[in-house]
């Protein structure tokens, strides 16, 4: 609406000027070269304008005249450089496909256009992975390091070089390299948070969970379970070089950040246990078992009195899997224990529950061993063997 209203207005201003000079032509008379020219303002001004259009039109055209060779030049740069990127491009994805051969042509193509290394280098390096050529790969991937705008890319080749070598600790060092130019990028985050565990540097792993939060890289509540992971690996590191009370103290801290921590438990359990705190430990097993249900929790829970008759010790699974008594693991546990004590009716009862359940090649061999022990029927109990069988494959 507003263009409209300047036209308008300048169209106005336009007619109102022509009008003025309508009704004031005066007179212009021109001697030069003994020519004489006698005309009216108007037309003065009118045939100026055709002259000026006429010498720009000119001096426009002899510039472009001029610029045509640059100007041809630059366009011949700038096709051959579309046909570069889209040869690299492609070659890209042919890498990312596993078309080495293709990749490699389109490499060398994009090179040619390109005429410039440092764009084509992960091309390259890509395709001396595919062909196997690891060194050559390598080669490129340390050339990328030399300019900022690739380093990156050339830090994370020679990592995934460096974990297929199984060489960790250069991961290690090449992992902390590229989280100082990438610090949120999160397979780097749990490429160098299992590198670290695995290394046994659990502080280090800790300081990168903190920074992992503060770059907002993890949920917290992820960060929350891998602390626990790490409370837990310090727990196992401190009971196995006799530091009893500070293991209790990391599977306590552990436990609290994650109750269904099986390992955690299992070890704050048997440390209790060790101690003669059977009561303490007997208590964490059911709590991580009401959590999380585990066959090892049960083993656990029934080597807590070592030298127990089998019947006393089905009546304490009893209460061990009461919080969750008809999940498979409860079943699985009960029955185990059972058919060493010779209970043959609840023996079964659990295992067709649990075959119910969550049918398994281990459950069938156990009603197996039901029907020799309680029955001696071989072919019954060749029926379940089958029937493991069939699972089984």
């Amino acid at each position: 609406m507003v263009r409209i209203l300047l036209y308008v207005l300048g169209l106005a201003l336009v007619t109102a000027g022509a009008v003025w000079l309508a009704d004031r032509p005066g007179a212009v008379m021109v001697e030069w070269l003994g020519w004489r020219i006698e005309t009216t303002v108007p037309i003065l001004l009118v045939a100026l304008a055709i002259v000026g259009a006429g010498l720009g039109s000119l001096f426009r055209l002899i510039v472009r005249i001029l610029r045509w060779p640059a100007a041809w030049t630059a366009s011949r740069r700038d096709g051959r450089r579309r046909k570069g990127y889209l040869a690299l491009t492609d070659g890209l994805a042919a890498a990312a496909g596993g078309d080495a051969r293709q990749a490699r042509k389109l490499a060398e193509r994009a090179e040619k256009l390109l005429a410039d290394p440092a764009l084509t280098r992960l091309l390259s390096a890509q395709t001396a992975q595919l062909s196997g050529d690891e060194a050559v790969a390598q080669t490129h991937f340390q050339a990328m390091l030399e300019r900022p705008e690739t380093a990156a890319l050339g830090l994370r080749g020679l990592l995934r070089q460096a974990l297929e070598r199984g060489d960790e600790a250069t991961a290690i060092d090449l992992a902390t390299r590229s989280r100082m130019i990438t610090p949120a990028d999160r397979w780097l985050i749990d490429s160098l948070f299992d590198l670290l565990v695995r290394a046994g540097r659990l502080r280090e792993a800790q300081d990168l969970l903190d920074d992992a939060v503060r770059n907002k890289a993890l949920p917290r509540e992820e960060v929350g379970l891998r602390k626990a992971r790490l409370l837990q690996d310090r727990a196992a590191r401190a009971a196995a070089g006799g530091d009893a009370r500070s293991a209790i103290d990391f599977a306590r801290q552990a436990l609290k950040i994650d109750p269904g921590l099986t390992a955690a438990a299992l070890c704050l359990a048997r440390l209790y246990a060790e101690a003669g705190k059977t009561r303490r430990a007997a208590a964490v097993l059911e709590t991580a078992w009401a959590r999380h249900p585990d066959a090892a929790l049960a083993e656990a829970y029934a080597g807590l009195v070592p030298e127990e008759d089998a019947l006393p010790r089905v009546r304490r699974l009893e209460k061990l899997v009461s919080s969750r008594p008809d999940d498979v693991e409860s079943h699985l546990a009960l029955a185990q224990a059972s058919f060493e004590a010779k209970l043959w009716g609840q023996t079964r009862k659990h295992l067709l529950a649990a075959a119910d359940a969550r049918p398994s090649p281990a459950v069938f061999r156990l009603l197996a061993q039901l029907e020799q022990a309680e029955y001696n029927n071989p072919a019954a109990a060749q029926a379940w063997l089958d029937k493991a069988g069939a699972t089984a494959d």
